[in-house]
């Protein structure tokens, strides 16, 4: 059965995407952009650096998209879309956060399999699809998260106010997944975290 989530997400202000050449204006440590340009599977970098990833889901189901996710997948206002929120916890600390958004959701939806994913990574079926097209990233900052209250008041959470976050999107068969990854305990200044940076294995 589809369920629907029970609260509505808003945000107090939108993320600042910037394009795919603008990332220096937002970063210009080597090791955090190595993390942040990673197009292999990031829960197997996640797995490399930590150890074990657990996926905490935070919420599932149908949803309106945030106003900033409906103009990037040129959505009507007030279009329901389905919306996987989960957080990846390593060390037992979160280390990202991440947003699913897909349109026109139905049984013959391409994407369909991701409804049965619970708590397993989503990386764990992207990367094994061999039909999938993928844009190039977008970078951004701040905002506020829904959910954030799962990371901000944890004990070992990142102190920078304003995480840096990446998107892009997904086709399959011609339907968009948009994923959203906010780095919430990105490596910064550390040499061991810039390896695996060309790892494309999920």
């Amino acid at each position: 059965m589809v369920r629907a989530l029970a609260i509505i997400p808003t945000m107090q202000a939108p993320p600042r995407w910037l394009a795919e050449p603008e990332l220096p204006q937002l970063c210009t440590d080597p090791s955090a952009i190595s993390w942040l340009q990673e197009r292999g599977s990031l829960t197997e970098r996640l797995r490399h650096q930590w150890g074990d990833v657990a996926v905490h889901l935070l919420d599932e189901g149908l949803a309106i998209p945030l106003p900033h996710e409906s103009t990037r997948l040129s959505l009507a206002p007030a279009t329901l879309a389905w919306v996987r929120c989960v957080l990846l916890v390593c060390r037992e600390q979160p280390r990202v956060y991440a947003r699913t958004v897909i349109l026109d959701w139905t049984a013959c939806n391409p994407w369909a399999e991701v409804q049965r994913l619970g708590r397993q990574p989503l990386g764990e079926l992207l990367f094994r699809l061999p039909d999938l097209q993928r844009s190039g990233f977008e970078w951004g900052q701040g905002g506020t998260w829904p959910h954030a209250d799962h990371w901000t008041g944890h004990a070992s959470a990142q102190p920078h106010p304003e995480p840096l976050g990446r998107r892009c999107v997904f086709v399959r068969e011609q339907v968009p997944l948009l994923l959203t990854e906010v780095f919430l305990d990105l490596p910064i200044g550390n040499p061991t975290a810039a390896t695996n940076q060309h790892a494309n294995a999920p």
